[in-house]
């Protein structure tokens, strides 16, 4: 290896496909903290449709409930199926069929599966054809931090075909360091998990823990070369998998708005743009090595796209571009963002930018400028955790400019190339103006759990200071304080919600102004069950939610839930015939506005009976009488219960009950058959049907009764005994009065094996415990 990468033919050695790991399992999913419910409540017809995405890693489950009837090529992914690809599919375009928790960022979007056994891009044309324009990469390989062949590459396609966006995870070795390098042997710190993250075209995303922390374990920057990696941070308490996954829903919903608006995707500069542009504030003031530019907001990227608060242009060496802003009063913070894709590098090039753009903020009328937020490189601990400062910027395709509260008046942003060795180079400038304070949970369309705690979130804008937050219920004129002395900088609240169902609102109190939410819904999460699945209909019941006056029943259907029927009932029966797909969900109407529905339940499976769940005997053998357990799912319209017993061919009723309230009832053979019976259970409905469970053994062994079987038994077959005694002596004596074996049995079904003796007649002596003797015969063939 060392004489050939000696050769002066080679160019650059590198290392070959590594391992590739998924990076860890979601849970505590919280769509909350990056804005994504209030983006879907704003933007409700931007919801993947039209759109595709890739997720590279293991093979997902193409059948999973929540991305039906949208997987491309599914019968590409025989064989075992990833659990952790699955979540991450259902993060980013999950339908929610299997109730509220399974809605991804997207819900329309075809998902497809690529394999990171091959951890170069995939073919371009391949993605492309398949209409694909984010791929998203939620696995590592090992702390790496170099620009190698794998990095090299995601630039180049990234440049060549400029609509795709890359976005992968950081990484979940946070607390790790490199060995090699300019950041090597540095704890917490240039820790990426696999070189190809270091690309300048792609987007590195970190996690935040649930209180709003980048978390231990989610992999820092610098890249190798000082570049500020990860740019963005989002929620993933479970890891970097899982805010990669959120970051790739938001930009395929920025991608479909820009699409709806110009009828062609945008160039992923422009996607990136607008995510950093939007991105909150993180961790040290303005970007850092830990959080990037900040926690991903779907909200505001969506609204800087909707806005037209971008430009698209190119520039030459010596060339600049301007653009005015005019700025009103009362505004928190002007930012601007600016992102070209780079051409790609040489390998292990001392610094991977190629084309330097710069960007510039003026005050038109003072002639004022600032500069973008620059970080120190400084391969010690103390220098990459200083602040950002401003400066000129010669190692980021993405510099950011802010200004605090800003004076009114005209300010131009300036773009001008640095160094273009050739041609121009495209970028995309994304800016804002930060100024009205909001909510941004609940919205009209949320639900929020009654009696549980949930998270509030806003945006302060402009206001500054201690908050008194209340709410209260519709109908009902006084408002009721939650808490008082809030931060209002915080943005956040959890709130333990009153235990009630009805539509209700929140409000802010600072300074006299009272900032109210939309109407929202309290309400318990619905609980559906199956009362019958029977051959015809389908009976489904519910609890009963107070100010609930109708609920609306949905089936599966192609992709999603779909309406059925409305009831005022809290139970309907269904027509097979209605039923288009096999799972059903129930969502009440509080207060006129409909609430989140169930969790999804099948309407016919082997815990959905027709009304018989299950009919038990309590013993297989009984010295008296024959009881059973009968469980049902419903009473509803049933007339009788029966136990039944077979009796020369034909079962016979031996029990009649009444159904009552109760679900479970205990059923008795007071006079069964000497040995062996058989039982069923039957149900009779109202209009005449009947519905039988399966058949029961039970074995009734009075005083002094033996039953042995089967009889005949085949030699080497085990022989049963079913006597009244828990422990017999057993004596096996042959034809000639020959004693030819002993045992002692205990059970009230005793086992003995006939291996060893010759086909005859046998002569079975029991001696009870109480010294009773007992006597029967068994035929061996």
């Amino acid at each position: 290896m060392l004489q050939l990468a000696a050769s002066p033919e080679v160019l650059y050695v590198d290392k070959p496909n590594r391992r590739a790991v998924e990076e860890l399992e979601l849970k505590d999913t919280d769509f909350v903290v990056n804005n994504i419910y209030a983006a879907h409540a704003a933007f409700r017809d931007i919801a993947g449709q039209g759109m595709a995405v890739s997720v590279k890693e293991a093979a997902f489950d193409p059948a999973d409930l929540d991305l039906q009837g949208r997987v491309v090529e599914p019968q590409s992914m025989i064989g075992n199926h990833s659990p952790h690809a699955t979540t991450m599919a259902t993060l980013i375009a999950g339908a929610g069929n299997t109730g509220p928790n399974g809605k991804g960022v997207t819900q329309h979007a075809l998902i497809a599966h690529s394999s990171f056994e091959e951890l170069f891009p995939d073919d371009s044309e391949a993605l492309l054809s398949q209409g694909i324009s984010v791929q998203n990469h939620s696995y590592g390989v090992g702390v790496e931090n170099y620009y190698g062949l794998e990095a090299q590459a995601y630039d180049q396609q990234s440049y060549q075909h400029p609509e795709l966006l890359h976005v992968f995870s950081s990484g979940n070795s946070g607390d790790k360091a490199e060995t090699s390098g300019t950041y090597a042997n540095l704890p917490g710190i240039a820790n990426l998990t696999g070189q190809f993250k270091t690309s300048k075209n792609t987007l590195s995303v970190g996690a935040l823990d649930p209180d709003g922390q980048v978390g231990i374990r989610s992999s820092r920057g610098p890249a190798y070369d000082g570049r500020i990696k990860p740019e963005l941070v989002a929620h993933g308490a479970a890891g970097t998998s899982e805010s990669a996954a959120v970051v790739s829903g938001i930009a395929l919903l920025v991608q479909q708005l820009y699409k709806t608006q110009h009828g062609s995707l945008p160039p992923a500069s422009l996607v990136k743009a607008a995510l950093i542009n939007s991105a909150e504030d993180a961790g040290n003031p303005g970007p850092d090595f830990a959080s990037g530019f900040g926690n991903a907001d779907a909200l505001g990227a969506l609204r800087s796209i909707q806005a037209q608060r971008f430009k698209l242009d190119a520039v030459a060496a010596g060339q600049m571009r301007t653009f005015q802003l005019n700025v009103p009063k009362g505004v928190r913070r002007l930012k601007a963002t600016l992102v070209w894709h780079d051409p790609e590098a040489e390998p292990n090039a001392e610094k991977a930018l190629v084309n330097d753009l710069d960007l510039v903020l003026r005050h038109t009328s003072s002639g004022k400028t600032w500069l973008p937020w620059v970080l120190s490189t400084f391969p010690h601990p103390d220098s990459l955790q200083q602040p950002a400062r401003r400066r000129q910027d010669r190692l980021n395709n993405a510099e950011q400019v802010t200004l605090e509260t800003p004076a009114a008046g005209t300010y131009t942003l300036q773009v001008s190339g640095f160094r273009v060795p050739q041609g121009v180079q495209e970028f995309s400038l994304v800016y804002e103006l930060e100024q009205d304070t909001e909510w941004l949970y609940p919205v009209a369309t949320s639900t929020l759990a009654a009696g549980q705690p949930n998270r509030l979130a806003w945006q302060s804008g402009t206001a500054a200071g201690t908050a008194t937050l209340q709410y209260r219920l519709l109908g009902s004129d006084a408002w009721l304080t939650i808490a008082e002395g809030i931060d209002l900088s915080q943005g956040s609240y959890t709130w333990q919600t009153p235990d009630t169902a009805a539509r209700a609102q929140l409000r802010l109190l600072h300074k006299g102004i009272a900032l109210q939410t939309e109407e929202f819904i309290l309400a318990r999460p619905a609980a559906l069950r199956i009362g019958f699945s029977c051959e015809e209909q389908v009976m489904v019941h519910w609890s009963r939610q107070p100010n609930a006056q109708e609920y609306q029943l949905f089936q599966l259907g192609a992709t999603h839930l779909e309406p059925l029927l409305k009831t005022s009932d809290t139970l309907a029966i269904i027509d097979r015939s209605m039923l288009q797909g096999s799972y059903l969900a129930v969502a009440p109407f509080i207060q006129g506005t409909q609430a989140a529905y169930s969790r999804s339940i099948a309407a016919a499976s082997a815990s959905s009976p027709c009304y018989i769940s299950s009919f038990q005997a309590h013993q297989l053998v009984t010295p008296d009488k024959a009881r059973f357990s009968l469980s049902l799912s419903t009473s509803y319209q049933l007339a009788a219960i029966h136990l039944e017993r077979l009796e020369k061919g034909n079962f016979k009723a031996v029990h009649t009950g009444t159904p009552s309230a109760t679900l479970q009832y205990q059923l008795l053979d007071e006079e069964p058959i000497p040995g062996r019976n058989v039982y069923r259970a039957s149900a009779t409905t109202a209009d005449g049907k009947t519905i039988y469970s399966q058949e029961e053994t039970v074995i009734y062994t009075p005083q002094n009764f033996v039953q042995v079987y089967p009889n005949p038994v085949a030699a080497g077959e085990t022989v049963f005994v079913a006597v009244e005694s828990e422990t017999v002596q057993v004596q096996v004596i042959d034809r000639l009065g020959r004693s030819v074996r002993e045992s002692q049995e205990t059970g009230m079904l005793k086992e003995l094996q006939t291996k060893g003796l010759l086909p005859g007649l046998y002569i079975l002596r029991l001696t009870t415990e109480k010294g009773n003797v007992l006597s029967s015969k068994v035929v061996v063939q």
